[in-house]
């Protein structure tokens, strides 16, 4: 704070002295203000000294051991407390922003049901965070990688194989996740407990699209062939919903996340596949390196998911 001293030079009014005149004019006794300062008497009397010198005025009316304020002293006060109070305000502020306490953050999922699934972290993440604004958006897995550089997104919470093997992009993990059976309930596997991979052979199988992510399709491929599931004939839907609207139709089957069971009470039903080993794959929090928006960190940790390691690592660090 700039103040204009009597002799036309400037002079500099700091926080701290503003501090101690509130705190005095509040107890008329610089002995109790200088306790509430920790400071000694003599330097809260030196300081309101120097501040009214500074000001070419008195604060305080001294008689004695009695001291009172001025009526300019009683004005000053009024607008020092005002100060005193937008400070500590912005201070206050501009600490959660930095601290990712407060600010904006847009986190991108493959589908809704993908957010419903994080839902329970993101509510609580919001209840211990109240002041960070959550922009939610369902982006197809094809179209996130370009959605994350060019700012639309801060995070992407998707299967990691290709965003690993951009060095521009940190992955995390945050929980494993199986594949298993959406069946039309007029499909002749809706009456089975466990599906055969042999009784799978060129049945259509609709599936979320990850044409454009080739390491991720190749992984799922190198799985697919590991089950015995090569001739599954996949049908790739650019969204989740259209899995399932596809199903509803064309009373055929699909492979989705085991949890999407949870949100979906049409005419599906889930069977687990009779195979030797699970169908399955990481989900992973992914962005930026040079994303410095401090609520990624602690959004991160509040997503993961339990059956994850305890501590927190970069994805295949």
């Amino acid at each position: 704070m700039t103040i204009v001293a009597s002799d036309g030079v400037f002079s500099f009014m700091d926080i701290r002295t503003l501090n101690y005149f509130v705190q005095a004019a509040k107890t008329l006794n610089f002995t109790q203000a200088a306790k509430e300062c920790y400071i000694s008497q003599t330097a809260i009397s030196l300081a309101i000294a120097k501040l009214e010198d500074e000001l070419g005025f008195l604060l305080f009316e001294r008689n004695n051991r009695v001291i009172g304020l001025t009526e300019a002293g009683k004005e000053f006060y009024n607008w020092a407390s005002q100060i005193l109070h937008s400070y500590n305000n912005a201070v206050k502020r501009c600490e959660n922003i930095a601290k990712g306490y407060s600010g904006d953050i847009s986190v991108a999922f493959p589908s809704f049901f993908d957010g419903l699934f994080f839902m329970p972290q993101l509510k609580d993440f919001k209840n211990r965070y109240p002041e960070v604004q959550i922009r939610i958006l369902t982006v197809s897995p094809n179209d996130m990688l370009e959605a994350l550089k060019s700012g639309e997104i801060d995070a992407a919470i998707c299967w990691p194989y290709d965003f690993l093997a951009d060095d521009e992009l940190t992955v995390y993990e945050l929980c494993n996740m199986n594949l298993i059976l959406a069946v039309n309930s007029k499909h002749p596997f809706a009456s089975m407990e466990r599906i055969p991979a042999e009784l799978m052979k060129n049945e259509t199988c609709y599936m979320l699209s990850f044409s454009d992510q080739q390491l991720t399709k190749k992984d799922l491929q190198k799985d697919l062939i590991r089950a015995g599931l090569s001739e599954l004939n996949i049908c790739e839907c650019s969204h989740a919903e259209e899995v399932f609207m596809q199903l509803e139709l064309n009373n055929s089957i699909a492979l989705v996340p085991d949890y999407f069971r949870s949100f979906t009470k049409s005419q599906v039903v889930y069977r687990e596949l009779d195979i030797d080993k699970n169908l399955g794959a990481v989900i992973t929090f992914c962005n930026l390196k040079s994303n410095k928006n401090p609520t990624l960190h602690l959004l991160r940790r509040r997503m993961r998911k339990k059956n994850t390691s305890d501590y927190e690592k970069a994805f295949f660090a």
